[in-house]
């Protein structure tokens, strides 16, 4: 269907670009008017109810906007746009002004901060300020103003010089699209209306809307059913009142400082639900709702190794991926990629934090098996009967050891296996399985070799197989490297437009830390100073606000957890008080709060039996 578009120009070059572009492409079907601010609202008037969408520029139409209810698409003034305006009058002998409703004004004092160039800037809310603001300028001296066409024309009606910011090609083409979007969703939002209410009610997911009060604005069947509740009924109940710990679960996802998802378990009428809490951001929020609750039914882990816990990795990392052009990272990959071209075993050793895991994927991404899937398996999280049962199976379930469909496993921190279980994987290695092993530890492999908890014939199985990875203290010329990947995905995310370090920062702050915390640390700190930039680089002032940030939320995190701390009654009430404050924490999660702890499962498990009558 042909999209019907009336365009209102505010100045003749960019009529006959819209009729050139336009003209190619069959989905529109195009008026184009020149007029600017109040000399186009009788052409919008009149044209009332015949188009599906009107097009313009700048103020022009911010005012068409506010007197008709079609939907208004803005032809932006693009950063090519102001860069072939500032490019023509950088080196001009003459003073030079901006003067221009806010998104230009905006959009100028980005590309000139780029630029290094410093220009005089007058920002209007109406036209009627066009006249008073030019005088200002030319008071201070300037010579050319730069502007929309309500400020040219102003300007040249005064005697002065006047440049107008025009835009190209690639701005119509972006709000041309921008056309298509919008009609595209209108034209298909009342039809998926239903389709999604169907999909919604009939979905195994139980899905809630919920307000900043608590109280149920949508709920779906499955979501009432896992509740224990008839649908009609639940709708406009207060959660609450189904279970006082819901007031507690939504406070806590209110005060977390990431937008996501906030994860618990709990019984209800019988049955193990997981819950997920997600706090959308305020962009995305509306008055009426605060929170989106997803319910699952839990699945028992008793009787489905499958589901322990456990990694499936479906976006692969590759060697592209890890940054870094020192000689001992190139030493590292080098090894890694001749490694991965064998069947053989490998051993990854590297400090906290140093991205064994990323080398992991880049082996198997490299591997013949990267068409299989990749397991990681944190070993300090399962207990040897899960660990065993996971790997060499049960009469019930295969090994992931011995499935096709298995490419590689990675065990992560290998030492907490038995060497009872390593002595049979060793085994099972030596007769073949369909799955390359890859193990990883914190400790170097001859050093392991003499631990008591490491059976030496497995050890020795790696001793031509393995990849030590450098710390980052011996490859901090890679930090500007590293920090430009975190800045770029951190600008993704947050949408901003942070370009880089500051030299002095990089090379007498970041340079000159040992970083135990390795990478990760690394990327805390940085997006602890990328949080407190609102300019296009980080600075001293930026980094010395990152690192209190920083220190504050460790400073936070370990006064909260010694305020609950009851130190009354014997040492091991204390201690029982302790394991269960963290399991709750962790949302009843085992695996979570043992790795948190940094003891095995079992151990938790133990410890906690008679407590929990498990």
């Amino acid at each position: 269907m042909q999209i019907k578009v009336l365009a209102i120009a505010p100045y003749p070059g960019l009529k006959g670009l819209l009729t050139d572009i336009t003209k190619k492409d069959a989905r529109f079907r195009i008026d184009v008017e020149v007029a600017d601010l109040q000399n186009a609202l009788p052409i919008v008037h009149a044209a009332k109810g015949n188009y599906d969408v009107i097009l313009s520029r700048g103020g022009t139409s911010t005012l068409i906007r506010s007197h008709v209810t079609t939907p208004v698409v803005d032809i932006p003034v693009s950063g090519y746009d102001i860069l072939r305006v500032l490019t023509l009058v950088k080196n001009s002998n003459s003073k030079v002004a901006i003067i221009g409703f806010p998104n230009i004004c905006r959009g100028v004092a980005e590309v000139s901060s780029l630029l290094d160039y410093e220009i005089p800037m007058y920002s209007v809310e109406r036209a009627a300020d066009v006249p008073q603001a030019l005088q200002t300028a030319f008071e201070h001296d300037a010579q050319i103003i730069l502007g929309d066409v309500v400020t040219v024309n102003t300007a040249e009606e005064m005697g002065y010089n006047g440049i107008l910011i025009t835009s190209g090609r690639e701005s119509v083409l972006e709000a041309l699209e921008e056309v298509k979007r919008i009609y595209d969703v209108l034209w298909k939002a009342q039809e998926n209306e239903h389709l999604f209410e169907h999909i919604l009610e009939h979905h195994r997911t139980g899905v809630m809307a919920i307000n900043d009060r608590g109280g149920i604005i949508y709920a779906n069947e499955a979501a009432a059913s896992l509740l224990g509740y008839n649908s009609s009924v639940i709708r406009g109940m207060n959660l609450a009142g189904i279970d006082p710990m819901w007031g507690r679960y939504l406070e806590e996802a209110g005060k977390s400082n990431t937008v996501g998802v906030k994860k618990q378990t709990k019984w209800f009428q019988k049955r193990q639900v997981s819950i997920e809490i997600v706090v959308p951001p305020s962009k995305l929020s509306s008055p009426s709702y605060s929170y989106f609750v997803y319910l699952y039914p839990s699945v028992d882990k008793i009787n489905n190794p499958a589901s322990y816990n456990f990694q499936i990795t479906d976006r692969i990392a590759t060697f592209a991926q890890i940054m870094g052009s020192s000689t001992v990272i190139l030493h590292a990959i080098k090894r890694a990629k001749a490694l991965a071209q064998t069947r053989n075993p490998i051993w990854i050793t590297g400090e906290e934090g140093s991205g064994k895991q990323l080398f992991c994927q880049a082996i198997h991404s490299a591997s013949q098996s990267s068409g299989d899937a990749l397991y990681i398996l944190p070993c300090d999280q399962l207990s040897e009967e899960e660990q065993e049962s996971v790997l060499l199976g049960t009469d019930d379930f295969p090994g992931l050891l011995f499935k096709e469909s298995v490419g590689t496993i990675c065990l992560e921190n290998i030492q907490h296996v038995s060497p009872q279980l390593q002595r049979k994987l060793l085994s099972a290695m030596t007769t073949g399985t369909h799955a390359r092993l890859i193990v990883t530890t914190s400790h170097p492999i001859k050093l392991m070799l003499k631990k008591e908890e490491m059976d030496q014939s497995f050890v020795l199985a790696f001793m031509d197989m393995y990849v030590s990875l450098p710390p980052l203290r011996e490859r901090l010329e890679d930090i500007e490297e590293i920090a430009r990947v975190l800045i770029a995905n951190y600008n993704s995310r947050h949408g901003k437009q942070i370009v880089g370090i500051r030299q002095e920062v990089l090379e007498d702050d970041l340079m000159n830390k040992l970083w135990p915390g390795n990478i990760h640390q690394l990327r805390v700190v940085i997006e602890s100073m990328l949080a407190c930039t609102n300019s296009h680089y980080i600075g001293s002032k930026e980094a010395k606000d990152g690192w209190q940030k920083v220190r504050e939320s460790l400073q936070t995190e370990a006064s909260s957890q010694m305020a609950t701390v009851n130190l009354s009654g014997t040492w091991d009430e204390i201690e029982q008080r302790i394991l269960l404050e963290i399991l709750e924490k962790e949302g009843m999660n085992q695996s979570k709060a043992a790795k948190r702890l940094g003891i095995n499962r079992s151990t938790l498990w133990r410890k906690l039996k008679d407590v929990l009558q498990i």
